[in-house]
């Protein structure tokens, strides 16, 4: 007899068990339902840690800036301001009439900025001018960085 019409897999010789089978929907609704666990469970995790990353950075930026105005302020022997601008979440060096250094923290870090004064003047020997104390907060979210100047000019993080 004749055969007419055959199947791929009988042409081949395999058997139905052989043949590549696909996933049920059942199986996709499991898979599906871990990944999603799995992803609720660690995105807080993941925003809290960008959250740190950008407060860090934005932290570091400023004590980048202060180090820098403190050098200018004694290679230059002329008086150097760190210029806080804590509504747009900036901060600029400004020595001699020029801006030689300027960050946008709320752009670049997504942070937001607060002091205590608005400027921070170094004289020529390095020493901290009219910075009395200086609190600048840095903050994301959940996660908070302080800077303090004291009144000599010596910034630390704290």
């Amino acid at each position: 007899m004749l055969e007419t019409h055959r199947t791929p897999a009988r042409i081949a010789g395999a058997t139905r068990r052989d043949a590549p089978r696909a996933a049920s929907l059942v199986e996709l609704l499991v898979v599906f339902a871990l990944a999603g666990l799995i992803a609720a469970i660690a995105f807080p995790r993941v925003a809290v840690q960008l959250d740190r990353l950008g407060v860090r950075g934005a932290t570091d930026d400023i004590l980048r800036g202060m180090a820098m105005a403190r050098t200018l302020a004694a290679t230059r022997a002329d008086y150097a301001s760190v210029i806080v601008d804590a509504a747009r979440g900036q901060i600029r060096v400004r020595c001699a009439g020029l801006v030689p250094w300027e960050r946008s923290l709320a752009l670049r870090y997504g942070v937001r900025v607060t002091t205590s004064r608005d400027s921070i003047t170094f004289t020529p020997t390095g020493i901290g001018w009219g910075a009395a104390n200086t609190t600048i907060v840095v903050t994301r979210g959940g996660s908070a960085d302080t800077i303090v100047t004291s009144r000599l000019g010596r910034v630390r993080r704290s």
